[in-house]
């Protein structure tokens, strides 16, 4: 270790780091992709500037984010690469590497929240309004199922097209999704969506497909069960037909539109946070800003303001 100081080599401090995340944190190659590009970016900032990692400054690391600054990145950009930094120098520091730590007093910028994309109710009317009139074929049929229930449970995508027959209890009542990290909830079906389950699971094309996929898939094709992609693009062609564009729908859109519109109609966060399969219910509060913004939107219109305005 003394002589890699001596030799004041950053490409060997950043090994050590990058190796310590890998092993002790289990983080994802991808993520230590990320760490490498941006502490190389760094690293020909100090090398262009002259400056030695072991002499870096508060002052030198401020010059640095002004010049990300300049660069334009969008804001988690910069809000990550200051991270990987911090996270780096920290390392540092602790492993006793260097003796005085320059970001201790660096704040980062705030992540810009970024609410995602949704429909509104009256999208999903037009959705569900072409399904329903146009279901005559079983590919058709079995895609107003698909959608019917995940705007109804808020399933992912992957959750959803591959879900067994064994997942739908007896009576329609609930279906039970094993989630990420091995938890299992236990989502309740509303009269609708039960309806045209039973009358999907009592077709007789269904019947066909399931002896064809080997009986165990709700939502079979061919060779297993429907893929992803294959819902994805039949949702982007059924926007089209429904008078919307196609970049307003997605299996996940329609997962953040029951979200919202379960908040917008009363539902409790933690239940939201419960249906969706999420760990951290911050994750569910984006919606709140989601359902904030309509407010505002709906304040802009009442009488009462419109009125005070004319006066």
């Amino acid at each position: 270790m003394k002589k890699i100081i001596g030799n004041n080599n950053i490409d060997d401090f950043i090994i050590l780091f990058l190796e310590k995340n890998l092993t002790e944190k289990n983080l994802m190659l991808s993520s230590i992709d990320a760490y490498k590009n941006d502490l190389n970016d760094f690293h020909r900032y100090l090398t262009k500037n002259r400056i030695q990692l072991l002499a870096c400054t508060y002052e030198h690391i401020v010059f640095w984010i002004d010049s990300l600054k300049k660069k334009s990145f969008e804001q988690t950009t910069l809000v990550r690469k200051i991270s990987t930094l911090r996270q780096f120098f920290n390392f540092l520091y602790a492993e006793k590497l260097i003796m005085i730590n320059p970001v201790t007093n660096i704040i980062s910028p705030k992540k810009n929240m970024i609410l995602p994309k949704f429909l509104d109710e009256t999208d999903i009317k037009k959705i569900l309004k072409y399904l329903y009139s146009n279901n005559d074929t079983f590919k058709n049929f079995q895609t107003l199922v698909l959608t019917e229930l995940l705007y109804a449970t808020g399933l992912r995508v992957t959750e959803l097209v591959s879900m067994k027959l064994s997942n739908i209890d007896d009576g329609l009542e609930s279906i039970h999704i094993m989630g990420k990290g091995n938890k299992e909830r236990v989502l309740p079906l509303a009269k609708i969506t039960k309806k045209i389950l039973q009358k999907y699971l009592e077709s007789s094309d269904f019947k066909k497909f399931k002896i064809i996929s080997g009986q165990r898939w709700l939502f079979p094709s061919r060779k297993s069960h429907l893929t992803r992609q294959a819902y994805y693009y039949k949702l982007k062609a059924i926007a089209i037909k429904s008078g919307l564009s196609r970049n307003k729908i997605s299996p996940h859109m329609l997962r953040h539109a029951f979200a919202s519109h379960m908040l917008k109609n009363g539902a409790d966060l933690k239940v939201i946070q419960y249906l969706l399969g999420h760990e951290d219910i911050s994750t569910v509060q984006i919606y709140t800003h989601i359902n904030l913004r309509e407010s505002l939107e709906a304040i802009k219109k009442h009488p009462i303001r419109n009125a005070l305005r004319e006066d």
